[in-house]
């Protein structure tokens, strides 16, 4: 065996060895950034979920809250459209009685 090819020989292996050692170093770091990927992916999905459901119980709500204002607006216009009624049937007998009056003082 020569010199110089014992030389090449160790080049080689340097070379082989500094390379899988750089393709180690590229691999590890590109696992934990995908691992560092997979939590962030995984916490927004379940931070979607939450909020999805979140809305669906305030809109829930909300529809509650609109629902029953609904029925107080009606007892309101109900107790409204009574007083006016009331009001109507109060100011023409009212009138009624000033007609009656002033023809009273007319005789």
């Amino acid at each position: 065996m020569n010199v110089s090819e014992m030389q090449i020989g160790l080049d080689v292996l340097i070379g082989i060895v500094s390379a899988a050692a750089g393709a180690l170093t590229i691999w590890y770091t590109l696992k934990s950034k995908v691992q560092i990927q997979q939590l962030l992916i995984d916490q927004n999905t379940s931070d979607v979920v939450e909020i999805k459901e979140n809305s669906k119980t305030a809109c829930d709500m909300l529809h509650k809250r609109v629902d029953a204002l609904k029925i107080i607006v009606e007892k309101n216009r109900e107790k409204n459209d009574t007083s006016i009624s009331t009001i109507k049937a109060e100011m023409n007998a009212m009138e009624i009685r000033i007609i009656q009056a002033i023809h009273d003082i007319k005789k």
